[in-house]
C-alpha cells in the first residue's frame, strides 16, 4: 500500500512541478527560475510537515517522499547549474546555486518553525 501511495503523491507532484514550468515560462521567465520556486516551495513544505508529530508513516510518506519529493528537482537543479556554466554565465550559475541551496534551506527552517 505505502509504494502506491508514494507513487501517487509523487505523480501529483510532478504534475504540479510541470504546472509551474508552463506558468513560469508562459510569463517570459527563464526557465531555471520554475526550478528555484518549486525548490523553496518544496523545501518549506517538507520542513513545515517534518515538524508535526505524525504518527502514520504513510501520510509522512505521501506528503514528503511522494508529493514534496515528484514536485522538488535536483536533477533539473543540476541540468541548469552545467547549462548556466555552459553559457559562460559563471555569475548567473554562482547566484542559482546559493539560492537554490541556502534558499532551500532557509524555507525548510521557516516551515519547520511556522
Amino acid at each position: 500500500m505505502s509504494w502506491l501511495l508514494v507513487a501517487l503523491g509523487g505523480g501529483l507532484g510532478a504534475a504540479l512541478r510541470y504546472t509551474v514550468q508552463v506558468l513560469i515560462t508562459k510569463v517570459s521567465m527563464p526557465s531555471y527560475w520554475s526550478t528555484i520556486l518549486v525548490n523553496l516551495i518544496g523545501s518549506f513544505f517538507i520542513g513545515f510537515i517534518a515538524s508535526w508529530e505524525v504518527n502514520n508513516q504513510l501520510v509522512f510518506s505521501l506528503l514528503t517522499i511522494g508529493l514534496l519529493g515528484g514536485f522538488t528537482t535536483f536533477s533539473t537543479f543540476s541540468y541548469d547549474v552545467v547549462k548556466l556554466v555552459d553559457q559562460k554565465q559563471i555569475w548567473k550559475s554562482f547566484v542559482y546555486v546559493i539560492v537554490n541551496i541556502l534558499g532551500g534551506l532557509l524555507f525548510f527552517w521557516i516551515g519547520w518553525r511556522f
